[in-house]
């Protein structure tokens, strides 16, 4: 999660339910008959516990720091073994309740956006149909991360922080996925500085990595939960499912949480499939050059290359600016999973049915893929970038795709026309519409030029032509798609 400060790695509870199994609290350590200590640091074995050995944990009041120690040193032991990997150092693990840890949030994101940097990012959000004018997008950031956070790992610490109550309580599958982050970090694999994402969808792709690692361990640890291993009991009710398939909404912005726990949920489909193909060295070395988008982690077969170059071209006039070095040179990426999540988030909240967003818990990859991620008018993205603009308070902005075909862009065009329609545009002109009510009352001129669609936005029509001299209308197209986009 972008500019997050110390949390960089997170845990979404929204993921999986919790799978845990009763450890046997009776008997002492190694009381199953555990091997007797190495001489030395071994895989599968950390601070005094194996990664088979039964220990006494009962977690119903709460672990006290005995229980804590050995649960923390059992797990790291595990994730080793599954891992194949060394822990070089102990990794400690905290209690922090829900309400300062939102207050340390909340305060973080007040730090980080200033005036300018709100409204830069209110237009991002607002034109993926995900927040509209009068909402905060940033206020919106804010309460996600505040309710969807189980846990977090602090790089360079070698600490973990579990969200919990008055009483310590942490489930397996958390503690093994931030363990995993630790072991990342331990071995150079967590340094955010050296993944050179500067966009939203380009810190997707990397975190398809790191995350789709984490959760592949964690998913792997809780199959041999009450086969091979006993797992210790987490207390209390299963977290709330989240409600993709329809009912009240969240409290929370459900777009928002589709974008985000992309890489969580495709990420440990794809590290599977580089397991399989080359063993954990093909993942480490992956490390060295990690997915550019969340195109790669979503389809694991599409080779690892920069996207496709696109340019600005042509400046604004009458008075419009750019946000300056905001983004990637003023621009960000939202990429295929945030072009996806728009798409689903119309059908999901809107009740317009651009593609079959019903679909999103049908996973296509494997046991080991959560969430169904691809679309007709998703698929086949080769790069975008969306430059938001303002004239005092007035905004707009300026949104690029590039396709791997010019059928994909049509697909891409086809679709927005209709999630336009869905929100009650009028055709005023070819390729232009206008919203005339609510929270997304805008004028939007589309183009398409071959692989490419340029979505033009501002508050009027006579706007646009300021935002964008030279995009013109939708001539460019044949008349056949002309046809079928205006019926």
């Amino acid at each position: 999660m972008r500019g997050v400060g110390v949390l960089v790695v997170v845990l979404l509870v929204c993921i999986a339910p919790v799978l845990s199994v009763a450890d046997s609290a009776a008997g002492d350590r190694g009381s199953a008959g555990a091997p007797p200590d190495p001489n030395s640091d071994v895989l599968g074995w950390e601070n005094g516990y194996w990664h088979d050995e039964r220990i006494a944990v009962d977690q119903s009041d709460g672990l006290t720091d005995a229980e804590l120690r050995a649960y923390v040193g059992r797990a790291m032991a595990r994730v080793e073994f599954i891992r194949r990997q060394e822990f070089d150092r102990n990794v400690t693990v905290e209690s922090l309740p829900r309400e300062r840890y939102s207050r340390i949030i909340r305060d973080q994101l007040r730090a980080q956006y200033t005036p300018a940097q709100r409204a830069w990012e209110n237009q991002i959000w607002e034109a993926m149909f995900a927040s509209d004018e009068p909402t905060d997008a940033a206020r919106e950031r804010t309460r996600l991360l505040q309710e969807r956070i189980a846990g977090f790992y602090v790089p360079g610490k070698d600490e973990i922080f579990v969200i919990s109550g008055d009483e310590l309580v942490v489930d397996n599958e958390t503690l093994v996925h931030e363990l995993t982050h630790a072991l990342q970090d331990q071995q150079g694999g967590l340094n955010p500085s050296q993944s050179g994402a500067r966009t939203m969808d380009g810190l997707r792709g990397r975190q398809g990595l790191t995350e789709g690692e984490a959760s592949y361990v964690e998913k792997r640890y809780a199959q041999r939960c009450g086969a091979e291993w006993e797992c210790v009991e987490t207390p209390g009710p299963q977290p709330k499912r989240t409600p993709y398939g329809g009912g009240p909404l969240p409290s929370y912005n459900l777009a928002m949480q589709v974008a985000t726990i992309q890489p969580y949920s495709d990420g440990p489909a794809y590290v599977a499939s580089t397991v399989e193909s080359g063993g954990w060295n093909a993942v480490e070395q992956q490390y060295r050059n990690p997915p550019k988008s969340s195109e790669q982690v979503i389809d694991p077969e599409t080779k690892n290359a920069p996207p496709a170059s696109l340019r600005l071209g042509e400046q604004a006039r009458n008075g419009w600016r750019l946000y300056g070095e905001k983004g990637e040179n003023g621009s960000e990426t939202v990429g295929e999973a945030g072009i996806y999540a728009m798409f689903w988030y119309q059908g999901r909240v809107y009740d317009n049915s651009v593609i079959r967003w019903q679909e999103f818990e049908d996973p296509e990859a494997g046991e080991f893929d959560v969430f169904n991620y691809t679309s007709e008018p998703s698929d086949g993205w080769a790069n975008d970038r969306l430059w938001p603009y303002h004239k005092g308070d007035e905004r707009g902005y300026i949104w690029r795709t590039k396709w791997d075909t010019s059928e994909d862009a049509t697909e891409f065009a086809r679709a927005y026309r209709d999630l336009l329609h869905g929100q009650n545009a009028t055709r005023v002109a070819p390729g232009t519409w206008v919203i005339d009510g609510g929270g997304f009352a805008d004028a939007f001129r589309i183009v398409r030029d071959g692989r490419t669609v340029t979505i033009v936005n501002g508050p009027t029509v006579a706007d646009l032509r300021d935002i964008r001299p030279d995009s013109g209308d939708d001539t460019r197209q044949s008349s056949s798609l002309r046809a079928r986009k205006f019926d």
